[in-house]
């Protein structure tokens, strides 16, 4: 059998691993590409949190 888990929206995170809170609390240097892309997308879809949708 094969089992799909549902991935987490970037909501059920936790608040220290949010991209936007990350921005906040120690500036852009400290975000990965997909997390700044993730903040330029705003969000994601229903299977995909932004920052999934972002990473190559």
């Amino acid at each position: 059998m094969n089992y799909e888990f549902p991935k987490l929206t970037i909501t059920h995170w936790a608040e220290a691993d949010r991209p936007r809170e990350k921005l906040e609390r120690l500036g852009a240097a400290a975000l990965s590409d997909a997390e700044l892309l993730a903040i330029l997308i705003g969000s994601g879809t229903p299977k995909e949190s932004a920052v999934d949708l972002t990473q190559v």
